[in-house]
């Protein structure tokens, strides 16, 4: 049978995996730490193999080398950016099949200001407002550490241990971090909004299955500036938006002369 690396790490790792698993594809998933696999794939640990921890472009090149990999199912986060144009690189050397998977994007509501990077959002920042809550992921708080004597930061990250380390060494404190796991419902983040007195949101385009639109039209329902950073640009990658359409170019590119 077809051997498919799953590159997963968010919510449609899942459905995606038992999908393929359904259809007879032999699935290895892979993602970057412990806590994603428990929460991604414990219920299909017995139908599938689930590999933890990341690659430079050698170990990627040896592991769908090794492994014989058959077709590569990028399903990583919109913004994961290098790891994506790596694994397009890694399979077009290799003469490998590829196919990204990528949420849809959302259409933000007129007057969300809209940023192309961390760092323009961040130059942009302190013309918001006081009181602004960062919701972008722990890894890019960086790009806002030097803000924190021109306005009042604040940051929602996942509960996890490095997610933590990256706060605190953007100069983010534990009465300026809020460690919670999505999803939050439109509700939450309008309380958490009004509990905190936030004047801005910044957060990214991560799409509806991100949890973008709950936390915009709560924005909205309290006149609180939102501020958007864009998808990167990944030049020569084509994707498909939906499952259906995953499933069907993974089909097509798996055909009888492919299997080993």
């Amino acid at each position: 049978m077809p051997r498919v690396l799953l590159l997963s790490g968010t919510s449609e790792g899942r459905p995606l995996a038992r999908a393929l698993v359904d259809l007879g594809y032999e699935v290895v998933a892979t993602v970057t730490g412990e806590e994603a696999r428990d929460n991604l794939f414990g219920a299909l640990a017995s139908d599938l193999t689930v590999e933890v921890g990341g690659f430079d472009e050698p170990a990627l090149e040896a592991f769908l080398t090794s492994r014989k990999i058959d077709l590569v199912l990028d399903a990583t986060h919109p913004f994961a950016a290098r790891i994506t144009s790596m694994a397009h690189r890694v399979c077009e050397r290799l003469a490998l099949p590829y196919l990204r998977y990528e949420r849809p994007t959302w259409e933000p509501p007129a007057g969300t200001r809209l940023a192309d990077t961390f760092a323009e959002a961040a130059d942009i920042v302190p013309t918001l407002g006081r009181r602004v809550l960062l919701t972008l992921g722990a890894r890019q708080l960086k790009h806002f550490a030097h803000l924190h004597d021109r306005v009042m930061l604040f940051a929602r990250i996942l509960p996890v241990p490095r997610s933590l380390e990256q706060a605190l060494a953007a100069g983010f404190t534990s009465e300026t971090i809020l460690c919670l796991r999505p999803p939050f419902s439109q509700a939450f983040n309008r309380a958490l909004f009004e509990e905190w007195r936030i004047d801005a949101l910044v957060t990214k385009d991560s799409g509806q299955a991100g949890g973008v639109v709950e936390k915009v039209q709560a924005a909205a329902e309290l006149g609180v500036s939102v501020l958007m950073v864009r998808r990167p640009r990944l030049e020569g990658i084509a994707a498909v938006r939906t499952i259906d359409e995953a499933l069907a170019a993974c089909r097509q590119a798996c055909s009888p002369g492919l299997r080993r």
